[in-house]
């Protein structure tokens, strides 16, 4: 089993019980204490895990608003940036949809003959009248309402996407950010096996700060925003990253 699957199922295991022993990840992934030394240090290195005496604790500093809380923010703006988007879809069959308020403000214009990919709860209930789907599946996590996790990953890179739409918590200098490590880990997949990949946010997300990097601009084809700062537009242009906005500049 590779680092990054253990370290999966090592969040999976904490989610649940909040703790874990040196001896617990030695005795559950049959590693030994200088490998399960190495996961412990990724864990905390990456602000997912704070050390104990003899383990780690899950690391819930993170928080950010719910899904449904977030659904409410600048909702027209979403659903012109959704609109905009949309046409992308056109000549394109297999898509996936990230979770995301915006994304899922995008999935309720898809028209045409496409097969729709999402890990997102909301997205599948939206989508499902629409066109088809499927939902990839996986551990749930509640507050935001996906699935995620190693089998999440595996069934991503079963799937080759024409098109794949992509959200942020936060666009910073070097890339798109997300507030939980799985998540960026998903995108990250995502990203690799998609010919486009098309990333949707308005402009409240720029200057954020948020947790995990998902993607560097240099993997993003066309970022679809009502606006955003000069200093930003700049570095994305020069990414070549097409930008198209939800009224002409």
């Amino acid at each position: 089993m590779y680092q990054e699957e253990r370290i999966y199922k090592i969040l999976e295991i904490l989610k649940a019980k909040k703790t874990m022993t040196n001896q617990e990840i030695m005795d559950q992934f049959h590693i030994s204490r200088d490998t399960a030394r190495r996961d412990i240090v990724r864990l905390v290195n990456e602000n997912l895990a704070v050390r104990t005496h003899g383990g780690i604790t899950l690391n819930d500093v993170h928080q950010i608003g719910s899904y449904q809380t977030r659904k409410q923010e600048n909702e027209e703006i979403k659903n012109e940036i959704g609109k905009i988007a949309v046409s992308l879809s056109e000549n394109n069959k297999v898509i996936f949809f990230d979770t995301s308020t915006t994304v899922a403000a995008l999935c309720q214009y898809v028209e045409g003959n496409i097969e729709a990919y999402t890990h997102s709860l909301d997205n599948i209930e939206i989508l499902s009248n629409h066109c088809l789907c499927q939902m990839i599946g996986g551990t749930y996590f509640k507050k935001n309402r996906y699935m995620y996790g190693s089998q999440t990953l595996n069934m991503i890179d079963q799937i080759y996407f024409d098109l794949a739409y992509v959200a942020a918590a936060a666009v910073m200098e070097d890339g798109i950010y997300v507030e939980e490590f799985e998540d960026a880990m998903i995108k990250k997949k995502v990203a690799s096996r998609s010919q486009k990949v098309c990333l949707v946010v308005d402009h409240s997300k720029f200057n954020k700060k948020s947790s995990y990097k998902a993607l560097a601009f240099q993997d993003i084809d066309v970022l679809v925003v009502d606006w955003l700062p000069d200093t930003y537009r700049e570095k994305i242009e020069k990414a070549e990253c097409q930008i198209i906005y939800t009224k002409e500049k």
